[in-house]
């Protein structure tokens, strides 16, 4: 048996974990690449499925998926730490300075409700409805 051969029946039993789940696949490969010069092996999932169907995007497992070697995961986790566990920021309402910001659908709630509602009843993606930040003081969604 080669040693190329040797390596590819030793990589057929170790086991995978997913490590990060990027909403895009810039990001993805960039996280690949980083991994990659590292010389840690990794590898993409559900690329084409998020490309093809961005409004499913984190239902049914969507997302493109980074996964790597059991081995070299704590490794990897380190080497994308920023990526895995951001520094939360505090939000400012650019229009009245306020920081009492929070999540919600913000303007037109009745509208995206029914579109929701219709969504659901007829089997279609939801589309752009997501969730925004908006100022309870104002009452100003922030961009």
């Amino acid at each position: 048996m080669t040693s190329k051969n040797k390596k590819i029946a030793t990589l057929d039993q170790t086991k995978t974990i997913r490590l990060i789940t990027c909403d895009n696949l810039p990001e993805a490969y960039s996280i690949k690449n980083r991994l990659d010069n590292e010389g840690i092996d990794c590898f993409l999932t559900n690329e084409h499925f998020t490309t093809l169907m961005p409004n499913y995007y984190n239902l049914f497992g969507s997302g493109v998926q980074v996964f790597v070697i059991e081995e070299d995961y704590e490794k990897s986790r380190e080497l994308i730490k920023e990526k895995l566990e951001p520094e939360p920021a505090e939000i400012v309402c650019p229009y009245c300075g306020s920081t009492d910001v929070s999540l919600g659908l913000g303007k037109h709630k009745i509208l995206k409700v029914f579109n929701i509602l219709l969504a659901i009843l007829i089997f279609i993606p939801i589309g752009n409805v997501r969730v925004r930040q908006y100022c309870k003081k104002c009452k100003n969604e922030i961009k």
